[in-house]
């Protein structure tokens, strides 16, 4: 796997924004710490200390690109320090990407900020860089999750003004059918090749963009922490308005079709009786404009109540 390369494919998703400026610069501390690894295998150990200098310039840079996107605020005159207790105690960071920061703040920013005699190892050097690496890359992807979804609620304010929850029909439905409702209004919506192209985390940021702005009263998380004793496992969308509660599983479409739903119905019936909620969607949007949708109930006995899951995607299953 090619980190950079999968970094700068990330930052593309977010040229016209702000915050290009100040990703270019963070893949450029990156790509002057490698080679820095390199000349330091050449002409000397000191340069792996070089290594964890540029890499810390690469940190501070996510973080403060990460406060203008997630905090929607100015991060100029801010510092590193104010940056990171803003994300930690304002809960702004998904747990993965908090853990992420935290490990690299404790092994190598902090000590080479704190001990100007310090020197770091070759090994040290390269896992700092593989550390800041994976870190942006995962921070990436909530900052394209968040860009994705402020732009569908922009999107959509104007276009949505007859949307179906203002239908009478709308809502007698279940929440669970309102769900379906909303997922199909969504595939009329996206342009033709989103579905495939975007990045797993835009697409479900336009997703819970999409639904909130159609529906406000309804409340859209993405990538949940579900647990059940010392597993830990993180669906996709959990939808809920008033006390109902819907999760749904978002499937890329491939040419397998069949075999990506067997695969999500896996997955959400382990999320089903982890936490108990009885209702779930299978969601795959149409690859292609002139593809139309399916719906198909399957229905399971789980005790007291069914668990009811809707596969929604364009094919019969």
């Amino acid at each position: 796997m090619d980190l950079l390369k999968l970094t700068r494919e990330k930052c593309a998703s977010l040229k016209d924004t702000d915050s290009r400026p100040g990703l270019e610069a963070v893949i450029l501390h990156i790509e002057i710490s490698e080679k820095h690894y390199e000349l330091g295998r050449q002409l000397g150990e000191y340069l792996y200390t070089d290594v964890i200098y540029r890499t810390n310039q690469a940190y501070e840079g996510a973080l403060k690109e990460a406060y203008r996107v997630l905090a929607g605020k100015e991060p100029s005159s801010k510092s590193p320090y104010q940056i990171e207790r803003h994300l930690e105690q304002g809960k702004l960071l998904k747990e993965r990407v908090l853990l992420q920061l935290r490990n690299y703040r404790t092994e190598w920013r902090n000590k080479s900020t704190h001990d100007y005699q310090l020197f770091f190892s070759a090994q040290e050097a390269l896992l700092a860089i593989v550390s800041v690496s994976a870190f942006f890359n995962i921070l990436l992807d909530q900052m394209l999750e968040k860009h994705a979804y402020e732009m569908e609620k922009s999107r959509s304010e104007q276009q949505l003004q007859s949307s179906p929850p203002n239908a009478a029909d709308y809502r007698a439905l279940t929440f669970a059918q309102q769900c379906v409702q909303l997922l199909t209004k969504f595939s009329e919506n996206i342009a033709p090749g989103d579905s495939t192209t975007k990045f797993e985390y835009e697409l479900l940021g336009q997703l819970a963009g999409f639904i909130e702005q159609v529906d406000p009263q309804i409340k859209a998380t993405t990538t949940p922490v579900i647990r059940h004793g010392t597993q830990r496992m993180e669906a996709d969308l959990l939808l809920q308005k008033e006390d109902s509660t819907v999760l749904i599983e978002v499937k890329r479409p491939s040419l397998d079709k069949k075999r990506r739903i067997r695969d999500g119905l896996q997955q959400v019936k382990a999320y089903m009786a982890a936490s108990g909620i009885k209702d779930a969607i299978i969601f795959m949007p149409p690859r292609l404009s002139e593809e139309g949708l399916e719906v198909t109930e399957v229905t399971e006995d789980s005790g007291d109540r069914d668990n009811k899951i809707v596969i929604v995607a364009p094919i019969k299953f």
